[in-house]
């Protein structure tokens, strides 16, 4: 934990190459960790490092390139048809089936949990309504807008959710992901929520650990991921 945020990492997993979706793995052993990453993409900020630090903890974690090469700065035009693009379940359903889950296989996962930033908050809320998969962890949560720009009734995704969730929501991330909001209000005792009031979305995986707090925070989040995993594995 102390070396996280440490200038010039290098990743320690490998890229493999599944038809046209690049895939990173790290770790090993039957537990699987599916890391669903923030907008930025695969290269996005601290994403392979977490990923990494999640590895060494005890688990498998396989983190898919769903964006195949390109990622969207939320800022700049085109975020709402990036969204619109990118975030099709029956296409995340395709890959999971005929890519991901053969690859986390063939590593040696047996069981899945999955793990989400921002826009991977999605692919967790979907993936944790499957039957393979015993547990699910987003930071600052983004399905709360996503769902509205597709279309689809948020809490319609939460009600199909079938396993343990950890949100870790951001200051001025929405009521919806925080204490006693609709998340809680569907999921009851099968949700558990720890806030970060002082931090800003993204901070987990693009927040600048020169700042003190920043540091503190992302560090603490890490360890709370790996805590609620290894306590819903």
């Amino acid at each position: 934990l102390d070396r996280l945020g440490e200038q010039g990492y290098l990743p320690k997993g490998k890229v493999v190459r599944v038809e046209d979706l690049d895939i990173y793995v790290v770790g090993s052993g039957g537990k699987c960790v599916i890391w669903n990453y923030d907008i930025f993409g695969f290269n996005s900020g601290r994403t392979k490092e977490l990923a990494d630090l999640l590895a060494e903890s005890g688990f498998l974690v396989v983190m898919p390139d769903y964006f195949r090469g390109t990622f969207q700065d939320p800022t700049k035009p085109g975020a709402l048809e990036f969204l619109q693009r990118t975030t099709q379940w029956t296409n995340i359903k395709e890959d999971w089936d005929t890519k991901i889950k053969p690859t986390a296989v063939q590593h040696g996962a047996t069981t899945f949990g999955s793990f989400g930033t921002c826009w991977g908050s999605y692919p967790v809320i979907r993936f944790s309504s499957l039957p393979e998969f015993v547990v699910g962890v987003s930071a600052h949560p983004s399905h709360t807008k996503i769902s509205g720009v597709l279309g689809e009734e948020e809490r319609g995704l939460l009600e199909q959710v079938s396993c343990p969730q950890l949100f870790m929501p951001a200051g001025n991330d929405g009521p919806e992901v925080k204490e006693g909001g609709l998340a809680q209000q569907i999921l009851k005792e099968n949700i558990q929520i720890v806030e970060f009031p002082e931090m800003s979305h993204g901070f987990f995986a693009r927040g600048d650990m020169v700042n003190d707090a920043v540091a503190r925070d992302v560090r603490l989040a890490a360890k709370t991921m790996i805590t609620f995993f290894k306590e819903n594995f």
